[in-house]
């Protein structure tokens, strides 16, 4: 078992998430920065493997939900998070589906964390173990936090 970091610029798309127990990755094609590390990321989307682990963190550190994964599928042209929805089109057909999800408004632990091989342009990268089980330690002290179970 895996355990990965997804990271996002809002509370929003994490608790949208949450929701719909689903998380997406920009296409290749948005800008310049998805291209240069296109082969990194699909070395590492790859890899992602169902009961891995991904930890949501916003780009502030603050981690705000973590789930099991089910799986990874490509082109659902489903628009689930608000910039999809208004523009009506499809930015994050790199899709990760849950079993379960934990989930807090509140963030469980607010620490960045080092990652050797995070894949800038994506929020994507592997999660050490001793930062992990600080994670779940965090969350296990926590009252504030809701589950959702497929």
């Amino acid at each position: 078992m895996k355990k990965w970091i997804f990271t996002s610029k809002n509370l929003e798309n994490i608790e949208r998430a949450f929701e719909r127990l689903m998380w997406g990755f920009w296409d290749r094609d948005v800008c310049k920065k998805q291209r240069k590390n296109w082969r990194l990321f699909i070395r590492s989307f790859n890899n992602i493997e169902p009961f891995d682990v991904a930890v949501f963190q916003l780009k502030t550190g603050e981690i705000h939900a973590i789930g099991i994964i089910e799986k990874t599928f490509y082109d659902d042209q489903t628009p689930i998070w608000e910039k999809e929805i208004n523009e009506n089109k499809i930015y994050f057909p790199w899709r990760v589906s849950f079993i379960s999800m934990i989930f807090s408004k509140e963030p469980f632990i607010k620490h960045f964390i080092d990652l050797q091989y995070f894949i800038d342009g994506y929020g994507l990268g592997e999660i050490p173990e001793h930062e992990f089980k600080r994670i779940l330690n965090s969350i296990n002290d926590s009252s504030s936090f809701k589950i959702n179970i497929k």
